[in-house]
């Protein structure tokens, strides 16, 4: 298990980047691997990623959508991803993002063999990608609806990686953990897809009108 920090400047208002990160259908835009991510309910997403060209579906529980403050998710079951985004404005037109993102380096990068050095750049990139979106107008002004977790907050391990941002900000570590805890009764595997392309395990979703086919996104596609 791995986890990772990058930090980045974007010039938008803190409401403007805000909205963007709380509005997950947005995540295949910016983030590696991402195909598809729809809403299950309030605080449920179902998720369609490539993982070394073969599909993976999982759900993710939404934690925190704290309006212009932060961003928390994670799996729900099986192997972890979840991530902890913390907004921090550098007056009215900048703004400073704060990631935080834990993976299982075994599921997520199965052939990369450098680990926690390849997440690293992997969420700088992401993070780059998305200041580009929203320094363009590509994404940005879009009003987000508020789901039940909005003033959600969830006590989490301290660290002190970036300054200025609050000490019981909330790690993906400790997001997953209450997650867990509420899905006790599983099995390890529970919740993912491990077949082939075009089967889907979780919550029903059908794939057989799949847009993406059999291919795999490439980052020149992603923007």
């Amino acid at each position: 298990m791995s986890m990772v920090q990058q930090a980045i400047e974007v010039s938008a208002p803190v409401h403007t980047v805000y909205e963007q990160l709380a509005a997950f259908e947005n995540y295949p835009r910016f983030m590696t691997g991402v195909r598809q991510v729809t809403s299950t309910g309030a605080d449920q997403t179902h998720w369609i990623m490539d993982v070394d060209g073969k599909r993976r579906e999982f759900d993710a529980q939404i934690i925190e959508r704290s309006p212009d403050e932060r961003v928390s998710w994670s799996t729900m079951e099986g192997p972890l991803l979840a991530e902890t985004i913390t907004l921090r404005p550098m007056g009215e037109t900048k703004t400073q993002i704060v990631a935080q993102l834990e993976a299982d380096i075994a599921f997520l990068m199965p052939s990369d063999r450098h680990g926690q050095e390849s997440l690293n750049r992997r969420l700088k990139a992401d993070l780059t990608t998305f200041k580009g979106l929203v320094e363009s107008g590509v994404l940005g002004g879009r009003p987000i609806p508020h789901s039940g977790v909005s003033t959600k907050t969830l006590a989490g391990r301290q660290h002190t990686l970036i300054p200025g941002i609050s000490a019981d900000t909330p790690s993906p570590a400790a997001v997953a953990a209450r997650i867990r805890n509420r899905n006790t009764g599983h099995g390890p595997g529970a919740g993912w897809d491990n077949g082939a392309v075009g089967t889907a395990r979780m919550g029903g979703h059908s794939t057989d009108n799949d847009m993406w086919g059999n291919g795999m996104i490439n980052e020149e596609e992603r923007g």
